[in-house]
């Protein structure tokens, strides 16, 4: 599954953020935040060859809905074989932008969470906050916005649709990554008093 990562990175880095897929420790970080034994529903926005997704499904009760919107045709074609067989896991060839609309097609609740490693830095600054504020919405108030980045520049974007309630910088991962978990900006209050 490497080499395909790879050339999927020089194809096109838009919309693969690494060369190489996530570490252990990164992926250890990104679902630590997941109250799994109660989330209804996980959104994970370019799942690429599905580290983290594998992670998930595993945590995961087997009611819980799992959907992974990916825009690479040839990712989305691997997860849907690799997941083909697992209950209520839903593979999406589409934009994030446009998770409410997959998830009302799926009679799906709300999301819990979303987990998100999209390239921000790499992709137009109207699509990214076309996805953060659309990510707003499909979050319940309580859920948790998960974004891992390897670098910390577009945390003023995050910043104008959530609130910042735990960061950790992860270094044993190829490169070096930030985990950042975002909340609703009354939820992150509560949470920081």
């Amino acid at each position: 599954m490497l080499p395909s990562f790879v050339k999927e990175f020089f194809r096109d880095p838009s919309t693969v953020g690494s060369l190489v897929p996530s570490s252990q420790e990164l992926t250890d970080q990104v679902v630590a935040p997941i109250n799994f034994s109660s989330a209804n529903c996980i959104v994970e926005y370019g799942p690429g060859t599905g580290v983290f997704t594998d992670a998930i499904i595993q945590l995961r009760r087997a009611e819980t809905v799992v959907l992974l919107v990916e825009v690479n045709e040839h990712f989305c074609k691997l997860l849907k074989e690799r997941y083909s067989s697992q209950p209520n896991v839903h593979v999406v060839l589409g934009s994030a932008d446009k998770t409410e609309q997959y998830l009302k097609a799926l009679d799906a609740p709300p999301a819990d969470y979303v987990v998100c490693g999209l390239p921000f830095s790499s992709m137009p600054l109207r699509l990214d906050w076309r996805i953060l504020d659309h990510t707003r919405k499909v979050l319940l108030p309580k859920g948790k916005l998960i974004l891992f980045q390897y670098s910390l520049q577009n945390t003023k974007l995050f910043e104008r649709f959530f609130s910042l309630v735990h960061k950790v910088h992860v270094l044993r991962n190829l490169p070096p990554a930030h985990v950042l978990v975002y909340a609703p900006k009354d939820q992150a209050a509560n949470e920081k008093k």
